[in-house]
């Protein structure tokens, strides 16, 4: 018998669009996830858009999900994101 927990680096998650750098957010994820606290980690939307950098500040797992909340540290410009969003898309196999 196990347990599968996967430790994240990236939340992708469906995000507002109206971020801003300092505020923090809540977000509900499904599956038995650990994300990075103690470093800056990426935020990308669903489709793999970079959006942010950001730092979790609290995370809690039950019942096959987690709920927790991150802090925007950085905005990413419109070439950042485009930039970023084609590594993504190569590194974890999206066309």
């Amino acid at each position: 018998m196990g347990f599968k927990v996967e430790f994240n680096s990236i939340i992708r998650i469906d995000i507002l669009d109206n971020l801003e750098i300092g505020k923090e957010y809540e977000f509900e994820n499904d599956g038995s996830r650990i994300y990075f606290d103690d470093i800056p980690i990426w935020l990308v939307r669903k489709d793999w858009a970079a959006v942010a950098e950001v730092k979790v500040t609290k995370q809690k797992r039950k019942e096959g999900k987690i709920k927790a909340s991150y802090k925007v540290l950085y905005l990413y410009s419109k070439e950042e994101s485009e930039l970023l969003s084609t590594i993504f898309k190569r590194m974890y196999g999206w066309k």
